[in-house]
């Protein structure tokens, strides 16, 4: 059996190695290992050379909008996807709502210009109905009728979830899921006790909203703009044309002997993977690995995306920008998912004696260093 082993591109830190060492991969690693030191692999085989020819399959089990914009085309509400950054400036008073200190503390309609304490972020619920996120964390909160604001929510739920009507000229009006509207007040507050329904004219329950950025295009914006039932049509109808058998033909054909697949997390719990992401990923990889057989290309597992993200990019699934990876829950998971690829895709070469197909894989992509 001829063997090609890759280096593994990833940067542990000792308290990460340490939980490592328990997991099954270690062995895959430690055999690798032995391989390579005791010169008894080689490269030749892969389509008679000895040189490593690969593509990157981006785009295809992990979602990045810049490789197929058009994924994203069907979801209403398409500019107010989770992660997208918006400012609001009362008409009436033409002062932003900020959140002091940038979280954790109240929340006032009171400044002149925009900064980073006037941006927040979005957490999409439905194609109406958003959380805002400030820059320390907290969410924009109100308890009921008649509420103060203020940004000290560490978690949201109804009470930080609110209702935005958009109007054609960036004029919207928020209201609580009680029904209440927010209005800015003379006093420069941010109040639930509109009297009514406001008009599009210039009253205190009408701001402007600018959208900052709205960059991020991954699977969790996907799945959770287009909701479950038609993110899944969705998701199958590109796995299944994305990338199909007839690439894997014209890889070899053009003197291609190895391909490095992209996954997120989401595929060590396949078919029903946590909410909002799509089963179905690890069908498809399982089809790449048999294609890749049938056509003597090797393969590299890259865990793309992270538990938490890794470093807060959409090809991590990010919700929103932000990086939570680094905590003993997330890298539990991380290993878990780890342990899976390895057991499923290459210890069993090993133990079975099977043609080695994966010729490595990548512990975790792009991590942020701490």
């Amino acid at each position: 059996m001829d063997f090609y082993i890759c280096p593994f591109s990833v940067l542990l830190k000792p308290a990460f190695f340490m939980e490592l060492v328990l997991t099954k991969w270690v062995c895959t690693f430690l055999l690798c290992s032995w391989l390579i030191f005791s010169g008894v692999y080689s490269v030749e085989g892969l389509h008679g050379d000895s040189k490593v020819r690969g593509v990157n399959l981006g785009g295809w089990l992990v979602v990045e909008g810049w490789i197929k914009p058009s994924l994203f085309d069907g979801i209403p509400n398409g500019d107010m996807l989770d992660g997208t950054q918006v400012q609001l400036k009362s008409v009436t008073l033409e002062k932003y709502v900020s959140a002091e200190n940038g979280g954790g503390m109240n929340v006032s309609v009171s400044r002149d210009v925009a900064s980073s304490w006037e941006t927040f972020t979005l957490w999409r619920v439905s194609e109406s109905e958003f959380q805002f996120r400030t820059l320390q964390g907290q969410f924009l909160t109100c308890d009921g009728e008649g509420c103060s604001f203020s940004a000290t929510a560490e978690s949201p739920s109804t009470l930080e979830t609110f209702h935005i009507e958009k109007y054609n000229n960036g004029r919207v009006h928020i209201k609580t899921m009680s029904g209440t509207y927010l209005q800015a007040t003379v006093e420069n507050q941010l109040i639930a006790d509109y009297p009514g329904k406001p008009g599009w004219d210039d009253n205190a329950a009408t701001f402007e909203m600018a959208i900052v950025s709205n960059n991020l295009h991954g699977d969790y914006q996907l799945a959770n703009g287009y909701a479950h039932n038609k993110a899944k049509e969705v998701l199958k109808r590109h796995r299944n044309s994305f990338i199909t058998i007839g690439d894997f033909n014209f890889l070899y054909k053009h003197g291609i002997n190895t391909v490095r697949i992209p996954v997120g997390w989401w595929i060590a719990y396949d078919p029903d993977p946590p909410a909002p992401f799509i089963g179905g990923t690890l069908e498809a990889l399982d089809n790449a690995f048999s294609w890749a057989q049938a056509y003597n290309i090797k393969c590299i597992i890259d865990l793309h995306a992270a538990p938490g993200s890794q470093n807060g990019m959409e090809h991590s699934a990010s919700r929103d920008g932000s990086t939570d990876w680094p905590n003993p829950d997330y890298i539990s998971q991380t290993l878990h998912v780890i342990d899976f690829l390895a057991s499923r895709y290459v210890l069993d070469v090993f133990l079975n004696c099977y043609t080695l197909t994966a010729v490595s894989m990548k512990i975790l992509n792009s991590q942020k260093l701490l």
